[in-house]
């Protein structure tokens, strides 16, 4: 093949590509052109569509401001009518008005007799509550002495019912020294007799009052702080207080070393609680 034939045929393939190129730009430009124009179409539509909805919207709200109009001229004439029936009112008012002006100068003349009814009732309702007053402050002054006497009576009562208790226990610690029992076996003690070759110890025994607290309560049954070693011994009585009131009885049950159990008896209103105090009322 000679070079002639080469570089023809070289521009010619060169030919054929920039004709393509051109074609499809053409194409490309075509369909841009043809999109665009379906674009402004469209727009000319939907444009052409709001303007014809903006009139019969407006043909709607003139439609509606034509039956705005003729309701309020129906409203107006119902209101002049209106104003003639309060006209007439206003002058059957008048009248009545005059009237009950005439009423009120023959009520003022009442007015002033019932007032002076009223002054004198009411000298005489600050005479009765004067003497309410002092039928008041007697009746305070009974009250008070009646709340010092029934405290008096309280505290007496409770006297009585502890000298009861500790004359009742001096009287069964006599009982026992005269019969020789020296009071109850604890529970450890006889677990001790039942021991071959082991000794009894006595119980040790406290000259005085033994005293001690409370340290739980369950139900009807509470715990002291105090046991065999103070000289607790079972069926021993102990009087329960908080402070100088008494609140009732602690008959010991079951014995520990340092704690006993035992049931309460006799108990007052106000209950036993953890921290109240207990003593024994026998003197050894």
């Amino acid at each position: 093949m000679s070079t002639l034939t080469k570089v023809f045929t070289v521009l010619n393939a060169v030919m054929s590509i920039a004709l393509s190129c051109l074609f499809i730009a053409a194409a490309a430009q075509w369909a841009n052109w043809k999109d665009l124009a379906g674009k402004y179409q469209s727009e000319r539509d939907a444009a052409t569509a709001q303007y014809q909805s903006a009139v019969a919207s407006g043909l709607a709200a003139s439609a509606l401001k034509d039956e705005a109009l003729a309701s309020k001229g129906n409203e107006l004439g119902q209101a002049q009518s209106q104003i003639q029936d309060l006209t007439e009112k206003l002058a059957k008012n008048t009248s009545e008005l005059t009237q009950v002006k005439n009423q009120g100068i023959s009520a003022e003349a009442g007015r002033a007799k019932l007032q002076e009814t009223v002054d004198t009732l009411t000298g005489e309702v600050k005479s009765v509550r004067a003497q309410n007053g002092e039928l008041l402050k007697q009746n305070i002054d009974l009250q008070s002495r009646n709340a010092r006497l029934n405290n008096r009576t309280l505290e007496l009562t409770t006297n009585v019912t502890i000298l009861q208790e500790e004359n009742r226990n001096i009287q069964e610690k006599l009982y026992a020294c005269q019969t020789g029992r020296g009071g109850v076996s604890s529970p450890a003690r006889a677990a001790v007799d039942s021991v071959p070759g082991t000794v009894a110890l006595p119980a040790p025994r406290v000259a005085g009052t033994i005293k001690g607290e409370i340290t739980n309560v369950d139900g009807t049954y509470a715990s002291v702080n105090i046991g065999e070693s103070s000289g607790v011994t079972s069926g021993m009585t102990f009087l329960v207080y908080r402070g100088s009131q008494y609140l009732g009885d602690l008959v010991v049950e079951r014995v520990r070393p340092g704690e006993a159990v035992g049931k309460l008896a006799m108990m007052g209103a106000d209950g036993v609680r953890s921290g109240d105090s207990v003593r024994s009322g026998i003197n050894n």
